[in-house]
């Protein structure tokens, strides 16, 4: 979710939990100093009892400057020119799946006119990562 290595940490609120469907757990996960919660419910066990299928959801998202700037390099270097970010806190407790208030922006070509066109991208964190969309 942060997107960069940090320090971490990890405790649930009981020490083990029974392997059947419906059984919950709570884990709290902290990332350089923020908590997030992570409600564990086990849905039983999957590929011929091999594995244990679970669902998880963190309770809120990590905003992390390096891994938010890391992602939109990444996924729009080749959509245009002049990557820029707002100032980012190193690490921040957000809303998941939300918008953060934090915008990132590339330079390309407007395809009416051929000016150029700043195209401004908002910042949303989901469980899996920033995520970028207009």
């Amino acid at each position: 979710m942060a997107g960069t290595p940090g320090r971490t940490s990890a405790a649930c609120d009981r020490k083990s939990v029974a392997a059947a469907k419906g059984s919950k757990v709570t884990c709290t996960v902290t990332y350089e100093g923020v908590k997030v919660t992570w409600p564990v419910t086990i849905q039983g066990p999957s590929m011929g009892g091999l594995t244990l299928a679970y669902q998880a959801e963190p309770s809120v998202g990590i905003l992390t400057a390096k891994g938010a700037t890391a992602d939109f390099w990444a996924n729009n270097h080749d959509a245009g020119t002049d990557l820029r970010c707002d100032d980012m806190p190193a690490v921040k407790q957000v809303p998941l799946g939300q918008k953060t208030g934090y915008r990132c922006s590339y330079l390309t070509k407007s395809s009416i006119d051929d000016k150029p066109l700043r195209v401004p991208l908002d910042l949303i964190v989901r469980s899996t990562g920033p995520y970028f969309r207009a």
